[in-house]
């Protein structure tokens, strides 16, 4: 009789842990990430229908602000929520893929970068495991390849099968493409070209928009950076300061953009020594940072290994550019003057501030406010609107001045559809029902009413509790 007992609680495990990993996890979320998808792109192009569509019945931010790096750095902060000072450390990330294998979830990825299944010796492969599976690639990312929009286009239809298929445990799809950003770069910023590649970008969108809002699908839109047109600025070669034979012998690594040149040197004595070098640079050219001074901004700060010197920053200023060849022409263009073009686009300023840098975000679905534009957000809060939208985490408590992303949404619904995930969060439930009373449990005498006492975590205790009515057969 007892075999018999231990066998049924066995297989009725058995049955409810091959139930949980077979069922459907919801809320179902897109995210579409374009390249250089610049925060001003929109507006210029409210003209075409889907655009305006987007912006009439979602959420968008102003801009987001980029951490400091270039497109893979972008991704990996808001897909970690970590700075970029943190990006050295090896234990610690946790990225939206990996956490929605973790909760029973599936994640779908296309052409998405950190989760390159042929480089098998990547520091970062472990992104790629949740305890329940891994990310499905659907196709890799490559640096050398195209990461075309008639290749999304390709595989769109069967990437919405899988979120709308309630046999399909997929419930997150993320997809990267190197459009608008490849056109911009080959044509110009006001080129037949652009608009072209515009208007089948709002033709893409259309046809997300009317999927996902049919099927309850939150959908996400966004830029991993922008881009910059440079109209005949001053070059600066830095080679001519210092050339890449003493830059190769004096740093563990380097990597300069047309804004920005960032150095890691070898020791204190190469530190010093190429801090010599770039103060040859006149001051109304460049502005040099150093990472360990205490005044330095955050977001300028970047990763630094206990036993090397920290890395060296220099920032072009206005009308100046960083220029890695030897120029016939430095100076301001002529019209006339073949040896200096005209204008060139640049993009991945490890520069901030730059406005040019900043790119865009939408959301649209039934977490989002409808025809709300937000404050501007940072890359990393990306990453805390994703865990909200997926259910992964409640609402987050305020950073200060520099954190309204969570005003995006649509707190109501999302209220509703994930407060049984956290009904260890009183931030969440009181928005649905609360009332504030001195004990801190009472159960009547009928024991049909039992009042529970809910505390932030991170917060200090509070009297509101939680009343709850619970049938007892």
């Amino acid at each position: 009789m007892a075999f018999a007992k231990c066998l049924f609680y066995i297989l009725l495990l058995y049955g409810i842990v091959s139930f949980a990993s077979t069922t459907k996890r919801r809320p179902l979320v897109f995210v579409l990430c374009l390249k250089g998808f610049r925060w001003d792109l929109p507006y210029s192009y409210s003209h075409l229908p889907h655009f305006r569509r987007l912006a009439a019945i979602g959420s968008r931010a102003l801009w987001v602000d980029s951490e400091f790096g270039g497109s893979q750095t972008n991704i990996l902060s808001f897909m970690s929520g970590l700075h970029v000072e943190h990006h050295g450390r090896r234990d610690f990330i946790e990225t939206i893929p990996v956490i929605n294998e973790h909760v029973g979830g599936h994640t779908r990825l296309f052409h998405w970068p950190w989760f390159d299944r042929q480089r098998n010796n990547s520091l970062y492969e472990h992104l790629r495991t949740g305890r329940k599976g891994q990310p499905e690639i659907i196709e890799s990312y490559s640096n050398h390849g195209r990461m075309s929009l008639q290749r999304l286009i390709r595989h769109l239809t069967s990437m919405l099968n899988s979120l709308t298929d309630d046999n399909d445990r997929t419930n997150l799809v993320m997809s990267f493409i190197d459009e608008p950003f490849i056109t911009l770069m080959r044509h110009g910023m006001h080129s037949d070209g652009i608009r072209r590649t515009m208007l089948n970008i709002d033709r893409l969108i259309g046809r997300l928009l009317s999927i996902t809002t049919k099927k309850n699908i939150n959908l996400v839109i966004l830029g991993d950076h922008g881009v910059e047109q440079l109209d005949c600025r001053q070059a600066i070669d830095l080679y001519s300061i210092i050339n890449q034979v003493q830059l190769n012998f004096y740093t563990d690594q380097y990597s300069g953009t047309s804004f920005s040149f960032v150095v890691y040197p070898k020791s204190d004595f190469a530190r010093q020594l190429l801090l010599t070098q770039f103060k040859k640079i006149p001051d109304e050219q460049i502005q040099i940072h150093l990472n360990d001074i205490d005044q330095l901004p955050p977001k300028l700060r970047l990763p630094t290994a206990t036993d090397k010197p920290s890395p060296i920053i220099i920032f072009a200023k206005e009308k100046f550019y960083f220029s890695y060849v030897v120029e016939k022409n430095s100076g301001h263009c002529e019209r006339n003057d073949k040896n200096c073009e005209q204008s060139v686009l640049v993009d991945h300023s490890n520069d901030p501030h730059r406005l040019s840098m900043r790119t865009a975000l939408f959301g649209v679905g039934p977490f989002f406010k409808k025809g709300h534009i937000n404050e501007p957000v940072l890359m990393t809060d990306v990453y805390a609107l994703l865990r909200q939208i997926l259910c992964f985490s409640p609402f987050p408590s305020s950073r200060g001045n520099s954190f309204h992303i969570h005003n995006m949404l649509d707190l109501t619904s999302l209220s509703n559809t994930c407060a049984h995930l956290y009904l260890s969060s009183l931030n969440m439930i009181k928005s649905v029902s609360s009332q504030s009373i001195i004990q801190n449990t009472t159960i009547n005498n009928e024991l049909t009413l039992v009042y529970i006492n809910i505390t932030e975590k991170y917060q200090n205790p509070s009297p509101n509790i939680i009343k709850m009515h619970i049938i007892i057969d």
